[in-house]
């Protein structure tokens, strides 16, 4: 008999978008809330008497599954997501038992995953739910005093699969990384323009602008970018001086930018550092409140300068593969 302390998520990359794939990654997860959409086609013509849809003049209309998975950062196993949340990510040579995997802005195009969720119902039987054809939507990275650094995927899914199937739709038998640490604030540390900056909240998200409604007479087509990507920061420290407020209020476009460096590094020497070369810095305001320290919160959006990945993280793992 299985327990709720029994769940798992399992994830795998999918040669063919849509087609599941056994999951054999598995990551421990905070949460998730990943559910299929479920529409109804109903008729719009009359009969006599009639002042109730009939039972026969519906037809269930699936539209895949949606929802979010949430994690705690780790120096083993987040790879694979951050090359599906940026695009592109490159590997180099192991030292000291680390690689150093690093996720830059690329096409998301040909990159969806298989997602496995385990769920015991109140009688101790635990169902498989498999999601698949799923792609990154958006995602937030975020830490706060004293905590572990927390992630979030949020993912668009072609269908759920409900319960155990043949092949990759059978329950898997979670394996978890034996040597994995936390990235926690005690390991992190924040530059702005290269000098620190003490954060008490870090928040840094990004929305992939997918079009994920590309419904025709073949299915779910795989949902491919439309506009512009965006990248924001939410940084939350105490007024140390001027030069950010002057940043924001500056009346020359270059005034406003600066770059923005934040790292996180794991007692055994594992690390994750997003870059954001050109920070544009668009609010950050300094007010009394009371006799106490002010709290200066500093907000913007990653910029392109025509070469560099807008957001980059190069992410110092035990894995020798993303």
């Amino acid at each position: 008999m299985a327990a709720v302390h029994d769940s798992y998520l399992g994830m795998v990359e999918e040669v063919t978008y849509g087609t599941a794939v056994a999951v054999a990654r598995f990551l421990e997860m905070t949460g998730e809330d990943l559910k299929g959409k479920y529409e109804r086609i109903d008729s719009e013509a009359f009969r006599a008497g009639q002042r109730v849809l009939h039972k026969d003049r519906f037809q269930p209309n699936p539209k895949g599954a949606e929802g979010s998975i949430k994690l705690e950062g780790m120096d083993s196993g987040l790879g694979l997501l951050l090359k599906h949340a940026l695009g592109s990510i490159s590997s180099g040579a192991p030292t000291g038992g680390f690689t150093t995997h690093t996720a830059t802005v690329g096409d998301l195009r040909g990159k969806s995953l298989t997602v496995q969720v385990g769920r015991v119902d109140n009688a101790g039987v635990l169902h498989p739910f498999t999601y698949t054809g799923c792609k990154v939507k958006g995602w937030e990275l975020s830490n706060a005093v004293d905590g572990v650094m927390n992630l979030s995927f949020d993912l668009d899914s072609a269908k759920e699969n409900i319960g155990a199937g043949a092949g990759p739709l059978a329950p898997a038998t979670p394996t978890y990384s034996t040597t994995a640490q936390l990235f926690t604030f005690v390991g992190g540390v924040v530059n702005i323009a290269g000098a620190p900056f003490g954060v008490s909240d870090i928040s840094i998200k990004g929305e992939n602008k997918l079009k994920d409604d590309r419904w025709s007479t073949v299915g779910k087509r795989e949902p491919v970018e439309e506009g512009l990507r965006e990248y924001s920061f939410e940084l939350k420290g105490e007024f140390e001086g001027l030069a950010h407020a002057q940043r924001v209020a500056a009346l020359l476009a270059s005034g406003t930018i600066a770059a923005v460096d934040c790292t996180w590094a794991s007692p055994q020497g594992g690390e994750l550092k997003l870059t954001i070369p050109v920070g544009r810095f668009d609010a950050g305001a300094v007010n009394f409140d009371g006799a106490k320290l002010i709290d200066h919160a500093l907000s913007g959006m990653a910029l392109w300068d025509g070469s560099a990945s807008p957001v980059s993280v190069a992410y110092k793992s035990k894995d020798a593969t993303p």
